[in-house]
This record gives C-alpha cells, sequence and structure tokens, in this order.
C-alpha cells in the first residue's frame, strides 16, 4: 500500500480527491492537510460523513511533516500556492501532483502573462510533466512531478488532439466555446458565485483572455508540431458541476464524416476513459457527472472543411480529481483505473 495525503482538502477537488482515495485498493489516507487551519482537527467536523470510515486528524499543512507522512502528496491549492512548497518536497523523495497551474506551463514568461505573477520555482517548469494520460502515459513513470492538466484544457484538447495528431489543422484554425458547472470556480465567495447571481443564467467571462488559453495552445502545438493560437471563450452555466466544449476545427484539406469519426475511433480505440459516440448519438454532462470519463462526438460540416468536435468531462473528475487520481495510478504502476470505476 502507497501512502497518501491531500492538501487543500476542504475545497472541491480536494472532497473529490478523497472520495475517490478512499475507495482505492492500493493506497492508505496518511495525511490530510489544509493552510488555513490553526489546529489539527477530527476530518468528522469537516465531513461529518465520513465519521467511522476515516479516522484521521485534518491538520495545519507543515512540509516536513507532509514529507514524512506520505510517499505521495496531491496538492489542490490556489495558483501560485504549491510553488512554494514544491522544491522541498521533491527534496524529501516526495511524488507531488499539482492540481493547480503552477507548473503546467513551460516558459516562465507566458506564466507570468496568464496569471498575473512570477514563478517561484522555474527550474522545475522543464522537469514537470503534464499530466494529460491519453498524451503522456509513457512518460509518466519517470517523473516525480505531475502537472494535473486545467479542466477546460482537457475537454479541448481532448476534441481536438486526433486532427491536431494528423497535422490537418491550420495555426488559426481552432474556435473553442466552453462551459463549466459553478464548482469550477472553487469555494472562494464572490458576489457572482452566488447561488441567486448564477442561477437560471448563462454567462461569458474572460473572453478569449482565460488564464487556461496558454496552456491549450501548448499543447496542441507540441502534439502537432505546429504554433497554434486558439480562440476561446469560457462561460459559467447554471449547474454544480460538468463541463461542455464545442470545438470548430478548421481543415487544411477536405475529409468525409467518415473519416473523421474513423480517425477518433483509432485515436482513442484504446483509452479507458474516453468514449467516442457514434452518430447520431452526442454527449451529455449528466452521463460523465462524479466520474473520469470524457464523452467526444464528431461532426463535419457539409463541405468537408469544418469539424465540429464536441465534449463532456466532470470539471471535478476528469477536470481535476478524477485525472489526478489517473495520473497517480500510472505513476505507480497500478492499473490505470483503479478507484475509478
Amino acid at each position: 500500500m502507497v501512502r497518501v495525503g491531500i492538501v487543500g482538502v476542504t475545497g472541491y477537488s480536494g472532497r473529490e480527491l478523497l472520495r475517490y482515495l478512499l475507495r482505492h485498493p492500493h493506497v492508505t489516507l496518511t495525511y490530510l492537510a489544509a493552510r488555513r487551519l490553526s489546529k489539527p482537527t477530527p476530518i468528522r467536523d469537516i465531513y461529518p460523513e465520513l465519521a467511522g470510515r476515516l479516522n484521521l486528524d485534518y491538520r495545519p499543512f507543515a512540509v516536513k511533516e507532509a514529507a514524512a507522512s506520505a510517499d505521495l502528496l496531491f496538492l489542490a491549492l490556489p495558483p501560485g500556492v504549491a510553488m512554494t512548497v514544491v522544491p522541498a518536497l521533491l527534496n524529501a523523495g516526495t511524488f507531488v501532483i499539482d492540481l493547480s497551474g503552477d507548473y503546467r506551463l513551460m516558459s516562465t514568461r507566458t506564466f507570468a502573462r496568464a496569471y498575473g505573477f512570477r514563478h517561484r520555482h522555474p527550474q522545475a517548469l522543464n522537469d514537470a510533466l503534464y499530466g494529460l494520460p491519453e498524451l503522456y502515459r509513457e512518460h509518466l513513470s519517470h517523473t516525480r512531478l505531475v502537472a494535473n492538466p486545467g479542466c477546460y484544457p482537457t475537454a479541448a484538447i481532448l476534441a481536438a488532439a486526433p486532427l491536431v495528431a494528423k497535422r490537418l489543422i491550420a495555426p488559426d484554425g481552432i474556435i473553442i466555446d466552453a462551459k463549466s458547472g459553478v464548482s469550477g470556480a472553487g469555494k472562494s465567495l464572490k458576489e457572482e458565485l452566488l447561488f441567486t447571481e448564477a442561477n437560471e443564467d448563462l454567462r461569458a467571462y474572460k473572453a478569449n483572455d482565460h488564464q487556461h488559453m496558454p496552456e491549450i495552445n501548448q499543447e496542441l502545438g507540441r502534439l502537432g508540431r505546429s504554433r497554434f493560437q486558439v480562440v476561446f471563450v469560457p462561460h459559467l452555466a447554471p449547474m454544480t458541476r460538468g463541463l461542455f466544449a464545442t470545438v470548430y476545427l478548421r481543415l487544411k484539406r477536405r475529409a468525409t464524416a467518415s473519416q473523421v469519426q474513423r480517425w477518433y475511433n483509432t485515436f482513442y480505440r484504446d483509452e479507458p476513459f474516453v468514449h467516442v459516440l457514434p452518430p447520431p448519438a452526442l454527449p451529455k454532462t449528466a452521463r460523465v457527472a462524479h466520474t473520469n470519463d470524457c464523452e467526444l462526438a464528431v461532426r463535419v460540416v457539409p463541405g468537408g472543411r469544418t469539424v465540429i468536435a464536441l465534449a463532456a468531462i466532470d470539471n471535478l473528475g476528469k477536470g481535476a480529481a478524477g485525472q489526478a487520481i489517473q495520473n497517480m495510478n500510472v505513476l505507480l504502476g497500478f492499473e490505470e483505473t483503479a478507484g475509478l470505476q
């Protein structure tokens, strides 16, 4: 059994990690922490439903204690916080899976533009592995630091990857229209996230200026060996969880619907969590809720030069905690689906 800890267990992603790990056959939860605590607190005081299931205190975060208590730590922390503790954790020999955006971007300049502050641990940016198993599975066993992808990039990249990998997409030929449940914004107290503000409302935000844009550009560029500049408009949808991305892809040459369907089926043929739907089926967020699944469907616009790729994931599952567990499974040599089915 591997000793595993969660830092940031009171957030939505932290709670979802806890749910997955409690049923995982190969791990033992040995450390739970949050930065805002001043003293150890029984986990049942935070999550009463876990009384009798988990006899573990929820503690103020301390790097030395965390490294001594766990072989692998999940960091579910706000941007800019993980980078202050990751160096010490790596030096102590701990595996780290970071759910923030601190290690997803390879360029310090791009990071500063996206997040509004300078990176404090830039030497690790090239050592961290971007944790999208469908693209980087074979590299996961060779790293100690995994940068768990963002929810929007996960859906958008999976939707575009088969055509980008075939180098069929023009550098400026990708438009992403995506909608996320309110839990994607975290637990921070903001007026626009109050129930009475978000309910029965659908709004765009950070239009073509979201911090996940460079992440999408970077990874599609690596996959297609070209420089991409996507157009990306995220929306807040009046639901708790779920993410739906509609991705418009302009082809360099014409293709038929059967060709595109076959390319997607082949690309994801052996993937346990990516399900390419046969026509006329379309993805639904309700079907992937509380799972690590991604549903995909593709349509070709008459004329054969534009593909519409549609993807549905749970922003807290495949978009965060579920994918983090999937990364841990591959990293440590467990069956990839362990604890996720």
